[in-house]
């Protein structure tokens, strides 16, 4: 939360798990369409840690997802950089 957040070209996002359950981030909008390797460098987030993406160098919008959790809606989201 939020779904979907708006950063500025050069910047980074924390995932921070609130969640009693681990949480995998992927970029891309599911499996077979990988793009954005910025939040590959999140990763794997367990419970009460928070992991940073990559830096954002390019003005575009990235979808994510929790590969733990495919098909989830709440476990997909989008970054825009501007």
């Amino acid at each position: 939360s939020p779904l979907v957040v708006t950063i500025p070209v050069g910047g980074r996002v924390t995932f921070t798990n609130a969640d009693t359950r681990p949480h995998d981030f992927s970029g891309g909008p599911d499996p077979s369409r990988p793009e954005c390797p910025e939040i590959d460098a999140a990763g794997f987030v367990v419970p009460g840690q928070s992991r940073q993406t990559g830096v954002f160098t390019v003005a575009r919008t990235c979808e994510y997802h929790d590969h733990a959790y495919l098909g989830v809606a709440a476990f997909t989201g989008r970054i825009v950089i501007q």
